[in-house]
């Protein structure tokens, strides 16, 4: 079987897993959720292996690799409904964040129009943390650590276009934009007001943005 076979049904699996995944999350099956959830991302791991056997490992694929690892580990332990883990979540997908800054920030430079995503990206948080100041509590300075590395991510992610809009830096990007709006979700459920079925909206744009960032790392897509 050659690489780009191994690749499609792996790929396929794991769009099969998640329409599947969301389907049980939404019946609320948690037994069931609580193996699908972790499944999701192993398969992305092992989608990673693949890349980095074809590829060779470099920067951008290392740190993706240990992004994941640090994103199984925080999706464990969100997925738990009968307790709150979300704390413990929280400094995983920090360190997830901080490993895709590393990948995102490879070749980093600057061009004038970078000036439009910083500026958005400022002025969403800014807003943004003046409702987190008045609803998160004791989570508030967490919190901003949290927003000011999931901001560097997507800046990063998106100006990583000034080095040309290839397929890979689009699926970057565009894994790095759904990843930011499923944990603004998925705050807000948090921290601001209770979304019913949360767990079903925050994987139907986080699932989709792993699986884009893990596509980026493919030279001959």
């Amino acid at each position: 079987m050659n690489n780009i076979n191994m690749l499609y049904i792996l790929s396929s699996s794991y769009i099969i897993l998640f329409i599947i995944r969301e389907y049980i999350a939404y019946k609320r099956y948690l037994s069931l959720k609580y193996f699908f959830t972790p499944l999701l991302t192993i398969i992305l791991i092992t989608i990673m292996m693949l890349s980095i056997a074809i590829n060779g490992a470099d920067r951008y694929r290392i740190m993706i690799m240990l992004s994941l690892i640090m994103a199984l580990a925080a999706d464990t332990l969100l997925m738990i409904e009968e307790i709150d883990l979300l704390k413990n979540g929280m400094i995983f997908f920090i360190i997830s964040h901080i490993c895709y800054v590393g990948a995102f920030s490879t070749d980093a430079s600057f061009r004038f129009w970078n000036f439009i995503p910083a500026a958005a990206i400022i002025v969403l948080s800014f807003f943004y943390i003046r409702v987190l100041k008045r609803t998160a509590g004791r989570m508030f300075f967490p919190v901003m650590i949290y927003i000011f590395i999931l901001d560097c991510m997507l800046y990063f992610a998106l100006t990583a276009l000034n080095n040309g809009a290839s397929d890979s830096r689009i699926y970057a990007a565009a894994g790095a934009i759904l990843f930011t709006s499923s944990d603004f979700i998925l705050s807000v459920n948090a921290f601001v007001k209770k979304i019913p079925g949360s767990t079903v909206f925050t994987w139907l744009l986080y699932a989709p943005a792993q699986f884009l960032i893990v596509l980026s790392t493919f030279k001959f897509l």
